[in-house]
C-alpha cells in the first residue's frame, strides 16, 4: 500500500508544472504539521511520506522531519503528543521569524533552526557532523543514545526537553542579554566569529556543576584563547577539532563538577603546538608590533579598543560610569591621521614608510563617535590661539576614558615614540583584559 502511495504521490507532484501543489502542501504540512502526525493510523508511516515529499524539491527543513518524526515516535508509544508539541516544540513554530531565518552566507546558509540542531547533535555525539546528513546522523543518534525507558524505548519527552532547553541556551549563545562576565564573553565571541564552540558552550551551559562563577571563568579562558591569538595572526583551521577535544574533555567529567580547570589546562597543555595560547612575551610582541588597522576586521579591532575603554571604566569607580553608552555608534579614530603630510613633518629619525606603518598600529588608534571623527578630520594635535586640533576637539567632546588618559599623558605632541609608549599602556590593560594560561590556571585550582 505503501509502495502503491508513494508512485502515485509522485506522479501527483511530477503533473505539478508551476510548483503550485508542492507549495500549497508545504505550507499545509508546516502549519499543521502536529494535526497530520496526530491523524494518520498507526500503522502508516508518516515519516516515509515527509521524506518523499522533500525529496521532491518541497521546502521542508531536516528540522521539520526531526520534529515529524518525534511526534510519530510519542504517538506509536501512546503519548499525549499534543502536549509534547504544545510544552517542547510550539516555540519553534511560534517564533518562526527567528528559528527559520537564514543564517551564514555561502555554502553554510541554512535556517537558524538547522544551525541549532546541528550544534545540538554534535554536543551529544561529539563528532563533527555536516548539516547535509543532520536528519541521517539524528536517526543514528536515537538508535542508541538519549535516555531510555525500562523497556529499552527511546524517551521521548526526555529528548524533546532536551532539545527545548537546549534551544534557550541556543538564543542566549546568538543574544547575550546579562552582564555577567560570560555574557561579555559571548558578544565578543560574536564579534571574532567562531560557531565551532557553540557545542561546547551548550555543554557548559547544561551542566549542573557549572555554575555562574565556573562559566565566567570558561569565558575568560576562551576568550583570552581567541583573542591573543587573533591578534599574533594564528591560524583558526585546527579550531574544529579543538572545539570537540574540549566538548569530550567536558563531556567525561561529573556532573557537578566544575569544568573551567580542566578546560583551561586542556587549552595550555601545548604551549609549543599549533594550537597554543600565546604567552604574554608572544602576545605582548605582536601587540607592539602589529599593523592592526587594515590587517584586523575592523570591527575586531573595535571590540579590542572597546573592552580597554570598559576596562578603564571598572578601574575608575569614582567616576561617573559610561557604560550605558551605545558602543556600536563609536568608530575608529587614527590620532595621528592616515593622511599625515599636512600637519605632521616626518622626525629625523622616521622614514615614510615607517610612518605609514605605524600610524596604523594599536597605540595610534583610539574611539570616538561619527560626528567627532569628521570634525577631527586631519588636523594637527595641537594648534595656538584656539584654533582646531585634535586634541582640542577630544578635550570639548568626548567622555571616553580612553582619550582622557591620552590627553593626559601627551599634552604637548604625537609622534612614533608617543605612538609606542602608548601601546605599551594600552598592552597592559590587554594583559589584564585577556590573562596568560599561568595567570588562569591558579584561579581555576582555587575554584
Amino acid at each position: 500500500a505503501y509502495a502503491f502511495f508513494r508512485d502515485e504521490f509522485t506522479k501527483w507532484l511530477k503533473q505539478d508544472r508551476h510548483g503550485e501543489r508542492a507549495n500549497a502542501l508545504a505550507r499545509a504540512l508546516n502549519d499543521h504539521l502536529r494535526l497530520i502526525v496526530l491523524d494518520l493510523d498507526t500503522s502508516d508511516e508518516p515519516q516515509a511520506i515527509f521524506e518523499t515529499l522533500n525529496a521532491h524539491g518541497t521546502p521542508l527543513l531536516p528540522a521539520d522531519l526531526i520534529k515529524n518524526w518525534l511526534l510519530w515516535e510519542g504517538t506509536r508509544q501512546g503519548l499525549e503528543t499534543a502536549t509534547l508539541y504544545t510544552d517542547h516544540w510550539r516555540p519553534f513554530d511560534r517564533d518562526s521569524q527567528y528559528w527559520r531565518a537564514i543564517v551564514g552566507t555561502g555554502h553554510a546558509a541554512r535556517a537558524r533552526v538547522d544551525t541549532f540542531l546541528l550544534n545540538w547533535i554534535t554536543r551529544h555525539i561529539r563528532e563533527a557532523t555536516s548539516a547535509k546528513h543532520l536528519y541521517d546522523r539524528f536517526l543514528r543518534f536515537i538508535e542508541h543514545g538519549g535516555a531510555r525507558h525500562d523497556d529499552g524505548k527511546l524517551d521521548v519527552k526526555w529528548l524533546m526537553q532536551d532539545i527545548e532547553a537546549d534551544a534557550a541556551r541556543f538564543r542566549a549563545i546568538e543574544v547575550p542579554a546579562g552582564r555577567s562576565r560570560f555574557d561579555t564573553f559571548l558578544q565578543r565571541l560574536k564579534v571574532l566569529d567562531v560557531v565551532v564552540f557553540h557545542p561546547l558552550l551548550l555543554e557548559v551551559m547544561g551542566r549542573p556543576g557549572s555554575d555562574d562563577a565556573d562559566r565566567d571563568l570558561i569565558g575568560l579562558a576562551l576568550e583570552s584563547y581567541l583573542v591573543r591569538r587573533t591578534v599574533c595572526g594564528m591560524q583558526t583551521r585546527g579550531y574544529g577539532t579543538l572545539a570537540l577535544s574540549l566538548l569530550a574533555t567536558v563531556a567525561a567529567l561529573p556532573a557537578d563538577a566544575p569544568a573551567a580547570p580542566a578546560l583551561i589546562a586542556a587549552l595550555s597543555a601545548s604551549p609549543d603546538g599549533p594550537d597554543r595560547w600565546p604567552s604574554d612575551d608572544a602576545f605582548r610582541t605582536d601587540w607592539l608590533h602589529k599593523k592592526f588597522y587594515n590587517n584586523l576586521r575592523r570591527n575586531r579591532v573595535l571590540m579590542i579598543l572597546r573592552a580597554i575603554e570598559e576596562h578603564y571604566q571598572a578601574l575608575n569607580r569614582k567616576g561617573e560610569p559610561v557604560l550605558m553608552f551605545n558602543f556600536d555608534k563609536l568608530e575608529i579614530e587614527h590620532i595621528m591621521p592616515q593622511q599625515w603630510e599636512a600637519h605632521w613633518p616626518l622626525g629625523p629619525d622616521v622614514s615614510r614608510e615607517d610612518r605609514n606603518w605605524k600610524v596604523h598600529g594599536i597605540g595610534n588608534l583610539t574611539l570616538v563617535s561619527a560626528a567627532l571623527n569628521k570634525g577631527l578630520s586631519h588636523g594637527p594635535w595641537t594648534a595656538a590661539d584656539g584654533q582646531p586640533s585634535k586634541q582640542k576637539g577630544l578635550r570639548d567632546h568626548t567622555k571616553l576614558d580612553l582619550n582622557a588618559r591620552l590627553l593626559r599623558d601627551y599634552p604637548d605632541q604625537w609622534d612614533e615614540s608617543c605612538m609606542a609608549a602608548r601601546a605599551a599602556t594600552l598592552f597592559d590593560a590587554a594583559a589584564a583584559i585577556w590573562p596568560s594560561p599561568s595567570a588562569l590556571i591558579p584561579v581555576a585550582s582555587a575554584d
